[in-house]
């Protein structure tokens, strides 16, 4: 008998395709994305490189700010040593005051100080008005700085006799401050605005709590002081 021919080659089933689909790679996938997208990254790009650039240009415009009005206050601080308060406020010739420097360099740190030398400026001045304006107005993050500035408002509502809104900025001041001994101090100012307008119970309850809180400290000693001279008055 024949021997039945030997199939060299397996057929190859129809239902099987020839060529098998290749997945994509993740590396193929990524420059389908870079070219597809390619405008909106490179626009991407551009923006956060600009905004790098102006944030780099604010930084150092801020800084010259800083420095140009740190400057200024230089040469107003003798004035201010001489007691020549009207001029420091105004300026002189090419040298701009208090005032000006305040305006135009709000929001620096020479510029807020400038504020806040404006307002005891006015204070020694006894233009007890503009100074009350302008301490209210003052803003530093510092908050000895800050209760600084209430304190000095309690100042000018003492100097146009309002005892009462004194004895609150004080102790809003006594708040607001973190050095203990400044506390004190604004709470005995607190105390005494009270015991000016014959609020004697608030003034006692004040000075008893500096006593307590503060031993040892000048507000305490104050304190004690205060309350002998109103002890026989309390009913």
């Amino acid at each position: 008998m024949l021997q039945p021919e030997i199939q060299t080659m397996k057929e190859i089933p129809s239902s099987t395709p020839v060529q098998q689909q290749v997945k994509p790679s993740a590396e193929d996938n990524l420059l389908y994305v870079a070219i597809k997208y390619k405008t909106a990254i490179i626009a991407a790009l551009v923006l956060l490189l600009c905004l790098g650039g102006g944030i780099f240009f604010w930084m150092r415009q801020q800084q010259t700010r800083e420095q140009e009005a740190a400057l200024q206050l230089s040469r107003i601080a003798p004035l201010l040593d001489r007691g020549e308060y009207k001029t420091a406020i105004n300026g002189t010739g090419k040298t701009p005051g208090l005032k000006k420097i305040s305006d135009e360099y709000s929001g620096s740190p020479s510029g807020n100080m400038a504020t806040l030398l404006l307002a005891n400026a006015y204070y020694s001045s006894k233009d007890f008005d503009s100074a009350l304006k302008v301490f209210k107005s003052v803003s530093l993050e510092n908050k000895d700085l800050a209760a600084a500035a209430l304190a000095g408002a309690g100042d000018s509502y003492v100097g146009k006799n309002q005892l009462g809104l004194a004895a609150e900025s004080y102790q809003e001041a006594s708040k607001k401050a973190e050095n203990s001994v400044l506390k004190a101090q604004y709470l005995t100012h607190a105390a005494d605005s009270y015991q000016a307008t014959n609020q004697l119970q608030k003034a006692s309850e004040l000075y008893t709590k500096i006593i307590a809180d503060y031993p040892g400290s000048t507000g305490a000693a104050l304190a004690q002081r205060s309350m002998w001279k109103i002890s026989g008055k309390l009913k």
